[in-house]
């Protein structure tokens, strides 16, 4: 059974604390991602039930036809959703789920997120070298 949205919204503050980012001002985004994850939770939870990913429908003129199953659409929209909230909140998947450390693509995520320019090294001239 999906968690609750104040579940998510627990878990979601809990990473924004653990991360250094907690403001209440925030309280309007972190409820969103916290309905997008329980979106998407149930979105799997009903896809886990189905037995074929299309559904039969009738078009406009009367005909039998096939088409994906709705749930797809929703599962979709949650995704993108969640990534869109996680990046505004500025969450990484490891802060929110407090994943092991040990993961490659965490460490290879890490790795591109501090890959940034580093602060040049300036070397000034003492004077005593000065004559």
């Amino acid at each position: 059974m999906a968690k609750k949205v104040n579940e998510y919204k627990k878990d979601i503050e809990k990473a924004l604390k653990t991360a250094g980012r907690f403001s209440k001002s925030l309280d309007a985004q972190v409820m969103s991602l916290a309905g997008a994850l329980r979106t998407l939770d149930m979105a799997n939870e009903e896809i886990d039930t189905l037995e074929c990913t299309t559904i039969a429908v009738k078009t406009r003129y009367g005909n039998d036809s096939r088409a994906p199953h709705p749930v797809f659409k929703i599962l979709k929209d949650a995704q993108d959703s969640v990534t869109k909230q996680m990046k505004a909140l500025g969450l990484t998947a490891e802060e929110l789920t407090g994943t092991d450390e040990t993961d490659p693509l965490i460490d290879l995520t890490k790795k591109v997120k501090n890959a940034g320019r580093k602060k040049p090294n300036i070397i000034k001239r003492s004077a005593d070298t000065e004559q």
